[in-house]
């Protein structure tokens, strides 16, 4: 297996991720706070969604 194929979901969610803390730290309500939330809850759901997958 590739190491892009593995890879790839891990470092989009990390990308989500930071993507999510930088829009809490640096935005000032409004649309920031939607995305900050939006980036932020997206690993939890994909990670709960895997789980209940099984």
């Amino acid at each position: 297996m590739r190491p892009s194929a593995v890879w790839r979901w891990p470092l989009l969610l990390a990308a989500a991720t930071l993507l999510g803390l930088g829009a809490a730290l640096l935005g000032e309500g409004g649309v920031w706070w939607g995305l900050s939330w939006t980036a932020l809850v997206l690993p939890l759901a994909v990670m709960a969604f895997c789980m209940l997958r099984r």
